[in-house]
């Protein structure tokens, strides 16, 4: 039996970590995103997930309340962001960009009729922002494990 290489090991050894990120999330309802400010400054600030497809893409509703200091105003000018869940000691960080998914269609199979509350045409308030984080690295602390990861 050959013996494996270190690629090989490393490669297991993250799929291991990819693995548990993804049961993380699935405890995880709400996590912190960060969009950049007009000024050039991180904006932190804590939402709830909606959806997400493992930990490579979530996704997120947020309100265009604001023309200057809201997350939704601060992606149209910059699609940068980060997010971050976490629970008992375990971590996941996420860098990655941020796109609005504006057709109608998609948006009704994200719809949740409890946001009624912020929303009151639904899909069609003009405030109504349905956005998709899409990771391009993670760095992963689960179970004293550290690594960080690239992705397209």
């Amino acid at each position: 039996m050959a013996q494996k290489t270190a690629s090989q090991i490393q490669k297991e050894r993250t799929q291991v970590l990819e693995t548990k990120a993804e049961q993380l999330l699935q405890k995880c309802s709400t996590m912190t995103l960060a969009s950049i400010n007009k000024e050039g400054y991180p904006r932190i600030c804590t939402v709830s997930k909606i959806k997400n497809e493992g930990f490579l893409n979530l996704y997120f509703v947020t309100s265009k309340r604001s023309a200057i200091n809201g997350k939704a105003t601060h992606f149209e000018n910059c699609s940068k962001a980060s997010v971050c869940y976490s629970l008992a000691g375990d971590s996941v960080t996420l860098i990655g960009d941020i796109s609005f998914i504006t057709d109608k269609t998609e948006q009704e199979t994200f719809w949740q009729e409890s946001d009624r509350r912020f929303f009151k045409k639904g899909i069609d308030d003009p405030k109504f922002r349905l956005l998709k984080f899409h990771t391009i690295e993670a760095t992963f602390w689960i179970e004293g494990k550290f690594r960080t990861c690239r992705y397209k």
